[in-house]
């Protein structure tokens, strides 16, 4: 086996596609970062500052516009980490969800306060994508993140009741939101009122999917909802503010 990333010939089965040097290259998301939507403050990264703040776009957003409490990707989707997403999602790669839940775990322990979690909820697939792909790569990244959460139980609370177009696929914010309005409904028998959970996904963009997620969460009493990633779609830019 060799390295997807650089080639080098493989001599551990620490993930069994990528040598160490490239998956610990992967870079982390670390605070200073938003309280809200979990995006680095990239202006004042390496400055000392370490206490995390509301973006400005957050601290602008009405609350009832943004659904979840707080959400916090592990890593930036890029690298080996953007790769070995899309071998875990898309080319069947199940051993993956581990490494990746590692990365996950690491952050959530850093940032949030894990014993307070009742139930743990992968973001869902569509039933007919679901299918073919054979698994929901959500889920097994919820089964994986279990242990770490010592209250929590994972539990499909959310059934997505209609097919939606690739996120990532979709050039703007306002396609996103309409892309997943409606697609989502409680899992019938399955209650969360009063419960906070945690919501599982791979990938976060714009947030329009965990935002419509947490949403139906919300209408049926969950008392709060927080959303973990492995990886968000932010670049690394030094110079914006």
């Amino acid at each position: 086996e060799y390295c997807r990333a650089c080639g080098l010939r493989l001599l551990t089965d620490e993930n069994g596609f990528f040598c160490p040097d490239c998956w610990g290259r992967s870079p982390k998301i670390v605070p200073p970062l938003c309280t809200k939507c979990g995006k680095p403050h990239k202006a004042v990264i390496h400055f000392g500052l370490v206490a995390n703040f509301p973006c400005a776009e957050c601290r602008a957003a009405s609350p009832r516009t943004v659904r979840y409490r707080r959400a916090l990707g592990a890593v930036y989707y890029q690298d080996a980490a953007a790769d070995a997403i899309k071998l875990f999602k898309f080319q069947g790669r199940r051993r993956l969800a581990g490494p990746l839940a590692e990365w996950m775990l690491e952050a959530a322990e850093r940032e949030f306060d894990c014993e307070t979690y009742d139930l743990i909820v992968p973001v869902p697939l569509y039933r007919v994508r679901e299918r073919e792909r054979g698994y929901n790569q959500s889920a097994l990244l919820a089964q994986e993140l279990a242990g770490g959460f010592p209250n929590a139980e994972v539990v499909a609370a959310l059934t997505r009741i209609r097919p939606t177009q690739t996120q990532s696929l979709l050039r703007s914010e306002q396609l996103r939101r309409e892309n997943v309005r409606g697609a989502f409904a409680m899992t019938e028998g399955i209650g969360v009122k009063g419960k906070t959970v945690l919501l599982i996904d791979d990938v976060l963009t714009t947030g329009g999917t965990a935002n419509e997620c947490a949403a139906v969460l919300r209408r049926h009493g969950a008392g709060a909802v927080d959303v973990l990633s492995a990886a968000l779609a932010v670049t690394i830019d030094m110079h914006r503010t």
